[in-house]
């Protein structure tokens, strides 16, 4: 036997062996890999989905926001209305709950003493009203006034909503007085 082919023979025999004894061991590295590529993939798209979910639920905490303030503005626009008109500041805005419909001639109307929060509806313009022949929301509005005396109300509008499986609560309330002398 020459050098040569104990050098193959040991090489061959080595070969071998070291095959025999990884095959279970490259499964296992594979495992680990996929392992890792799952976690560096999974991680990221979770908190991409958190990160939109949290966008949705700020706008829509936007719009809810601004519709409390619309609510205000509604009874606001009233009670200035009847006192431009020398009509008694108070008219329409007795102790109760009301919807508020800012695009209408109309636009606070009382709906009873204790009303539950009221659907509010979008309309082709964009403008959001609480009327049922409209596209539907996840918002609900209801504006309630408290009578304190003969020259001041308590106005509280309070809008909810749902944004996938939370539901949101804003409210807003401001005192009006009679600010100008009959």
């Amino acid at each position: 036997m020459t050098t040569k082919n104990i050098l193959r023979n040991n090489y061959s025999a080595r070969l071998s062996s070291s095959h025999k004894n990884s095959g279970g061991f490259t499964l296992v590295e594979t495992l680990v890999a996929i392992s890792i590529l799952l976690v560096a993939v999974v991680g990221p798209i979770s908190l991409i989905g958190d990160a939109l979910h949290k966008l949705y639920y700020a706008k829509d905490e936007m719009v809810a926001i601004n519709l409390a303030e619309e609510g205000i503005e509604a009874v606001r626009q009233v009670r200035d209305s009847n006192m431009l008109t020398a009509t008694a500041w108070d008219t329409g805005l007795g102790a109760g709950d009301y919807v508020v419909n800012a695009n209408s001639a109309t636009s606070v109307a009382f709906c009873g003493l204790t009303c539950a929060v009221q659907p509010v509806y979008l309309d082709a313009q964009g403008f959001y009203q609480q009327s049922t022949v409209l596209t539907a929301t996840p918002f609900g509005r209801i504006v309630t006034i408290t009578s304190i005396g003969t020259d001041e109300r308590v106005v509280t509008s309070k809008v909810t909503w749902r944004t996938g499986g939370d539901i949101g609560n804003i409210s807003v309330t401001e005192y009006l007085f009679k600010w100008a002398l009959p």
